[in-house]
């Protein structure tokens, strides 16, 4: 199977902003909407980077400004000394909306960056409006236990017998409409945080999002795709007048580059509402 480059959009930008902690590396578009509407700051999964928002993030930005950030330790971003918490994520991105100059914003994050976006608002109220969480992680017992176990991408090994596995990992999801180039796209993003990069998994699967949720005082659209391991429905009804939104026939994998116009419309429609 050949695989060919996958084309991004000419309007998307990028670029670092310094933290105390290290810089912090950011993609957003070239034109800032004059709407009036409060910015959006997106947040993604791990292992990966804000390449996942490379296919909405045009939609996402046409009547307000967006910057999507690399968490620290992975994409371009500044790797943690040590293995940090969602809490410590949280306080990063905080620090980055800050030097980008936005006050006040919106957020929006999938599985990871939804955990960590609550955990952002929870400290920070005042600075965030709305959040849309993309598919939340909240498990079971038993789903956490798993979600520890098979974190990943595994530390890299020196015969290099970690590769294949991890490459059949993202090869062999049921994601029949994500292109092959951009399957290698994931992958390699997948490695950019180093022999560290398990880290993200392994803060998102202890995070203890069940007692964070009901204590949201902002208002929360919940989307809740095809194969989602975290439990939606249930994360919808511990937030205090949450809304939610079901995408029947999109998948949680593949949900931004398969359906980003319907990820699109779904928040900005919550995102624009009274």
């Amino acid at each position: 199977m050949e695989a060919h480059s996958v084309p991004i959009s000419p309007d998307i930008r990028r670029g670092f902003v310094d933290i105390d902690a290290g810089q912090v590396h950011y993609r957003t578009l070239r034109a800032v909407p004059v709407s009036g509407a409060l910015p959006l700051v997106c947040l993604h999964q791990s292992p990966f980077s804000s390449l996942t928002y490379q296919e909405v993030l045009p939609s996402l930005g046409a009547a307000r400004p967006v910057v999507a950030f690399d968490t620290p330790g992975f994409g371009e971003s500044f790797r943690p000394a040590r293995k940090p918490t969602i809490g410590d994520y949280a306080a990063w991105l905080h620090d980055a909306t800050r030097a980008c100059g936005l006050p006040r914003f919106d957020l929006i994050g999938v599985f990871t960056g939804a955990a960590i976006a609550v955990e952002l608002a929870v400290r920070h109220p005042a600075a965030v409006r709305r959040l849309v969480l993309l598919g939340p992680p909240l498990f079971t017992a038993a789903q956490q236990e798993q979600y520890l176990a098979n974190a990943w991408p595994r530390r890299p090994v020196a015969d290099g017998s970690h590769l294949l596995p991890e490459w059949q990992r993202v090869m062999t999801r049921a994601l029949p409409d994500v292109p092959f180039a951009r399957r290698c796209d994931a992958f390699q993003e997948f490695w950019r945080g180093g022999a560290d990069a398990i880290w993200g998994e392994e803060a998102v699967s202890v995070y203890p999002l069940r007692e964070a949720l009901p204590r949201l005082t902002q208002r929360v659209l919940v989307v809740e795709p095809d194969g989602l391991l975290g439990r939606a429905e249930e994360a919808a009804g511990l937030i205090p007048g949450a809304a939610r939104v079901r995408l029947e026939g999109v998948h949680a994998w593949s949900m931004m580059q398969t359906a980003p116009d319907r990820v699109a419309a779904a928040a900005c429609s919550f995102l624009d509402g009274d």
